[in-house]
């Protein structure tokens, strides 16, 4: 026997045994060195497309990994449209760390893990490992607002538990984009452009346009005039206000002066009220005692004296006088009235007179 029929057999049981070795390490890596790890099995719904998903991708609860894709089926269009079922394998030990106590029923592991988890809000999504190789990966994440008492649906072939689906940000702008009717805007624009074009090849449409620019044409020169103008009135309302700063304190004495006065004036109304009132007192005592003494002379006459017609004649005229200071004095007479109303007057003024002066010790540019 030869060396070479010797070293023909060597060869390919060298090559066989490397080619088992290689394909031990790459199972080795495929399943992250848990090879007896015990496993749960769990169904996930798509709505999108799942092209660059594949069998060992990756299932990622917030950066760890929890599982992989095992298997990636088609089903029957539901209600809701056509749904692609991927099922994943779920590392229960690490499952069991996620729920902590709640994993535990009588000290003892739950028999299913991914229901509890579902309870509290799970969902899945699809993300893109590389934008290069386009590759899949199914991004797990625990929602607070969907641990509602939600009831744990549950494959009827397959008997597994399923987690919800949701669609990324980019994947729900992208179904938002496909379904706009992206000709039906085109028509209308084009419709629209050329309801302008019409618009604007009448000849008010046109004017309109010309007055327009006039328009804005003169509102420019305003602007303008006025950024020129207004700078000058500005000052000229400065020196305007700085003399009458002056002026004001030039006449501030004056003004308290005459304030002061006006006071006195209105103090000495006042005073020549008080007497006018005194003396209208003084005509009733007068009237009272004109008529005491008509009253003694008419006494006098009926005690049959000599000068009998003499004193008659005089009570007469003093009855009348009397009649007449009465009436004078009396609360409605012509006189009494005008008196009152003359003091109510000469009151009014008096405080009229009082409120000026006092306005003007306080204020005394309101002389201006």
């Amino acid at each position: 026997m030869t060396a070479a029929t010797l070293r023909g057999p060597g060869l390919r049981v060298g090559l066989f045994t490397l080619a088992g070795a290689a394909l031990l390490v790459l199972a080795t890596a495929l399943v992250g060195g848990r090879w007896f790890a015990a496993t749960e099995p769990a169904t996930m719904r798509f709505d999108s497309s799942v092209y660059g998903l594949q069998i060992g991708a990756p299932v990622v609860l917030r950066g760890v990994r929890v599982g992989q894709v095992s298997r990636i089926t088609l089903a029957p269009a539901g209600p809701q449209g056509l749904e692609m079922p991927v099922t994943a394998e779920f590392d229960r030990a690490l499952l069991a760390g996620v729920l902590g106590p709640a994993a535990l029923e009588r000290g003892k592991l739950l028999p299913a893990l991914v229901p509890v988890l579902v309870r509290q809000g799970l969902v899945a999504r699809l993300a893109t490992q590389s934008l290069l190789t386009g590759l899949l990966y199914v991004d797990l994440d625990i929602d607070p607002a969907r641990a509602a008492t939600r009831a744990v649906a549950f494959d009827a072939t397959a008997a597994m538990p399923a987690i919800p689906t949701e669609r990324t940000q980019l994947q729900t702008l992208q179904a938002q984009l496909q379904a706009l009717d992206l000709q039906q805007i085109g028509r209308d624009l084009a419709a629209v452009a050329a309801a302008t074009r019409e618009l604007l090849a009448e000849p008010q449409a046109r004017r309109a346009l010309v007055d327009t620019a006039a328009a804005a044409q003169a509102l420019t020169s305003l602007a303008q005039r006025l950024d020129r103008e207004i700078g000058p009135l500005a000052r000229a309302a400065d020196r305007t206000l700085a003399e009458s700063q002056r002026t004001l304190q030039q006449w501030a004495p004056a003004a308290q002066q005459m304030a002061q006065q006006v006071a006195a004036a209105a103090s000495q109304v006042g005073d020549a009220a008080a007497q006018v009132g005194g003396a209208a007192a003084h005509l009733g005592g007068a009237a009272a005692q004109v008529g005491s003494a008509a009253a003694q002379v008419q006494a006098l006459a009926t005690a049959g004296t000599p000068l009998v017609a003499d004193l008659r004649l005089t009570a007469s005229e003093l009855g009348r006088s009397a009649a007449t200071l009465r009436e004078a004095a009396a609360e409605d007479s012509a006189l009494r009235l005008n008196a009152d109303r003359a003091l109510h007057d000469l009151a009014r003024a008096a405080r009229s007179l009082g409120e000026l002066g006092e306005l003007l010790e306080r204020h005394p540019d309101a002389l201006l």
